[in-house]
């Protein structure tokens, strides 16, 4: 047989050539092809199985062709024991019935379908799910299977949960809030942040926190802020008309997983109620204190026209006003007569005579009883000397009688040249200081009787100190009496151990005082029900040191100042503020230590019922060179031994 290539020709054979590598080559083409298929497949596979969502495919008799990895996990089942079965065998058919069949059916429908749901897995219990259905068509464009895509959304529900939760808890606070970057640029608000600054949260967004500064100031944002969690601070904040009101501010750094600073967030409280009362409080101190002072002088000097200098001089400083004046009855003449001025622009006042019943201070005199003037320039021209109005300009006027032993001596009278509003506590000092006026100039004449008025100033010092104590007490209803009983008893062990009388009375104004610390102590924290974390409880052992700012300015009340301020020293030297140890711990400190448990333990709280009497004394007794002095607490059950006897 002739081989067949022999009887071709040249050209032929070139063709023949020609016509097997095109062949070849397209033989090749189909190998790679192939190639490209098998590894498209197996990525494809790699990239469905590593998914943690559950992928499946189940055609249009409600079968599975194909799931992945995950959904094998999920029901803890091999592939081959899923692919080929029904969607009725896996999920039972009240599941298939109630939730899975109509989905299913308006996805071969052509629709795509999304839902969530409640499903039973056997790998993870009852989960939360958000189910995709995605249509398959072939080629004439019909749907032949469904794609099921199932997520696990139970975890994310339950973060929406909090988040949620969490909002409307912050948008529901008194306390404003909030959230800046850490370059300044605000990112969220609460209402009450925004309401306190006069904006909405809407225009808040994307400002700087220096909008809520006045003037120049400053972000206040430490400079190593990558170093620091938080910080605490008080200052000064304006709202969007320019007015700047206290503010107490603590702000958080807000850190990402790899600690770096992303975020803080800050809590603002308008401390303006606050620091009024601070203001009045440490007003109606300060004026205690002066009236104690210009007592002391009153006792020490007999030159009644320098005592009425210096006590003017008080008056007009302490009560903020421009002017002041006392007015003598002339007994001979029976006209007023200037006795001392203080803040006058002129000398004329001084040699005004005034008849009792005319003018401003003769009216004042001759009814016995004050009388306040809003505005001098509306009275009668008459009414009022010209000097007071034409000459100092003076607008506001109050006037008091100056009685002694029920007699007018003359009056004292205030005067100010722009408009004034006095509120009671300005009215019963100007009082006070009327009855030092009286008692300075009858001074000669009751001498005697001097002592005797000392002592009902020294009472009335005591009075008040007594109502700040109750004050005190009625702020926390579950301390009421507190103050009074472990007053009564440190001042009987005391005495038991020998101190003075002199230091009595320290001791008990000491211990009356006992917690005025605290009212530097925002309400949040000190009647929080719960438990204080460690920067609440920080912010609460400053109660001490608070104490001696308030009461160590004020001269009468600085010796009684040590009770305040250390009585949560311990004997071994664990208390606070200044960690002191045995002997270094005053006295009466040590004794009221001791008083101010016994009395807490004693009596019910409302995060517990009181205790036993037995269980007290041991405690107590067991504390005994560890927190408190042995030597005390030997002395304390000496005289609960004596009441109990008596």
């Amino acid at each position: 047989m002739n081989d067949h290539y022999t009887t071709l020709t040249r050209q032929q054979l070139i063709e023949e050539v020609k016509r097997l590598k095109t062949h070849a080559t397209g033989l090749e083409l189909a190998l790679a092809e192939k190639r490209c298929d098998e590894e498209s497949r197996h990525q494809y596979e790699f990239i469905v199985n590593t998914s943690r969502e559950l992928l499946s495919l189940v055609d249009n008799n409600y079968r599975y062709v194909a799931i992945n990895d995950a959904y094998c996990r999920a029901h803890r089942r091999r592939r081959q024991d899923i692919v080929g079965t029904s969607v009725v065998d896996i999920w039972g058919a009240e599941t298939f019935e109630s939730t899975i069949r109509e989905n299913l059916a308006r996805c071969f429908a052509g629709e795509e379908v999304q839902y969530q749901a409640r499903f039973e897995l056997p790998a993870k219990g009852v989960r939360s799910m958000e189910v995709t259905y995605y249509p398959y068509r072939n080629s004439d464009d019909q749907v032949t299977h469904v794609v099921v895509m199932s997520r696990d959304i139970t975890e994310k529900n339950a973060v929406e949960h909090e988040l949620v939760a969490l909002k409307k808890a912050v948008e529901t606070m008194q306390l404003g809030v909030t959230i800046s970057s850490c370059e300044g640029k605000i990112l969220y608000s609460n209402p009450a942040e925004a309401a306190m600054h006069g904006y909405s949260p809407e225009e808040l967004i994307g400002k700087r926190v220096n909008v809520f500064a006045p003037g120049p100031a400053k972000m206040a944002i430490p400079i190593d802020i990558g170093k620091i969690s938080s910080w605490r601070r008080e200052g000064v904040n304006v709202d969007r008309l320019g007015k700047d009101f206290p503010v107490h501010l603590m702000s958080d750094v807000v850190r990402n997983q790899e600690g770096e600073p992303i975020a803080i967030v800050t809590t603002c409280e308008n401390i303006t109620e606050r620091k009024r009362i601070e203001l009045k409080l440490k007003q109606q101190v300060e004026r205690t204190s002066a009236l104690r002072e210009l007592d002391l002088m009153i006792l020490s000097n007999l030159e009644i026209r320098e005592l009425l200098n210096v006590l003017l001089s008080y008056l007009v400083e302490k009560l903020a006003i421009d002017s002041a004046a006392i007015m003598l009855r002339n007994n001979y003449s029976l006209m007023l007569e200037c006795a001392a001025e203080c803040g006058f622009l002129t000398p004329l006042y001084r040699h005004v005579q005034i008849k009792l019943g005319n003018g401003l201070a003769g009216k004042v005199a001759y009814e016995r009883a004050p009388w306040h003037v809003p505005d001098l320039h509306a009275l009668d021209g008459a009414s009022v000397e010209p000097c007071l109005v034409a000459g100092e300009g003076f607008r506001f006027y109050y006037g008091v009688p100056l009685i002694a032993k029920g007699t007018v001596i003359g009056t004292l009278e205030v005067f100010h040249r722009a408009h004034f509003e006095p509120d009671e506590d300005w009215i019963d000092f100007l009082d006070a200081l009327a009855g030092q006026a009286a008692v300075a100039i009858d001074y000669s004449s009751m001498f005697r009787d001097l002592q005797h008025s000392r002592d009902e100033l020294m009472l009335a010092y005591d009075t008040t100190i007594e109502g700040w104590s109750r004050a005190l007490d009625y702020r926390d209803k579950e301390t009421e009496g507190h103050s009074r009983r472990v007053t009564e008893l440190t001042v009987k062990v005391a005495q038991h151990m020998g101190v003075g009388d002199a230091d009595i009375m320290h001791i008990r104004r000491g211990a009356l005082l006992h917690d005025i610390g605290k009212l530097g102590v925002p309400d949040g924290i000190l009647f929080k029900p719960s438990q204080l974390t460690i920067e609440e409880w920080q912010i609460m052992k400053k109660h001490p040191e608070i104490a001696f700012e308030l009461l160590s300015p004020i001269a009468f009340l600085r010796p009684a100042v040590n009770i305040p301020y250390y009585h949560h020293e311990k004997w071994d030297g664990s208390g606070y503020p200044k960690g002191l140890c045995r002997e270094e711990i005053p006295l009466e400190a040590r004794i009221f230590s001791i008083v101010d448990v016994w009395d807490a333990l004693m009596n019910d709280r409302y995060y517990r019922t009181a205790w036993p009497l037995e269980k007290v004394c041991d405690h107590i007794k067991g504390l005994a060179g560890e927190h408190f002095d042995p030597k005390v607490v030997q002395a304390f059950f000496e005289v609960m031994e004596t009441c109990r006897n008596n």
